[in-house]
């Protein structure tokens, strides 16, 4: 059976360390899709009851900026794997490959840190929120539930990236 997502030759790696990270970031992008479509619809059960009945879902809102952010925190690693972030070369195009190739690794090692940072605050933010109670305002949801799935997604990028930068660096093939 022929692999589902064909674009991503880059998570293809022979070595173990790449097939764990490749499977982890897809499971990750998983979780994103299901989460997004549970939200839409959660979102049309709503507005069904909201249109019909006059009995919307009580705090949709709430639940879709919660779900939102922790798909789009659950999707990032698989698109650093397959090197599916948008890339603008407007003043690289006349480059030469190697030096493309450097800025690359560049990137991908900024971007590692980012989201290395990323992922601790939003643990000690997460920590915080548990620690005072913060709730959302009409269901009353401990608002830490949200972070929860973004520290180990931010980490989980963070990975990727550094994994995606030693490809570059060290001109081995990932296929």
């Amino acid at each position: 059976m022929p692999d589902t997502f064909s674009v991503d030759s880059e998570a293809q790696p022979g070595a173990l360390v790449g097939k764990l990270l490749t499977s982890a970031c897809r499971f990750f992008a998983v979780c994103a899709g299901i989460i997004l479509i549970l939200m839409a619809l959660m979102s049309l059960a709503s507005i069904v009851g909201r249109t019909f009945f006059g009995k919307p879902i009580l705090g949709d809102y709430e639940l879709v900026q919660m779900m939102s952010a922790v798909a789009v925190a659950m999707s990032l690693p698989f698109g650093q794997i397959i090197r599916g972030h948008v890339i603008v070369e407007f003043f690289t195009s006349g480059l030469p490959k190697r030096a493309n190739k450097a800025l690359d690794i560049v990137a991908s090692i900024v971007l590692a840190i980012a989201a290395f940072v990323l992922s601790w605050r939003i643990a000690l933010g997460m920590i915080e929120l548990q620690g005072n109670g913060d709730a959302s305002m009409l269901l009353n949801l401990p608002t830490w539930w949200g972070y929860l799935p973004m520290v180990p997604s931010f980490f989980l990028l963070g990975c990727a990236a550094l994994y995606t930068a030693w490809i570059d660096f060290s001109g081995t093939s990932s296929a």
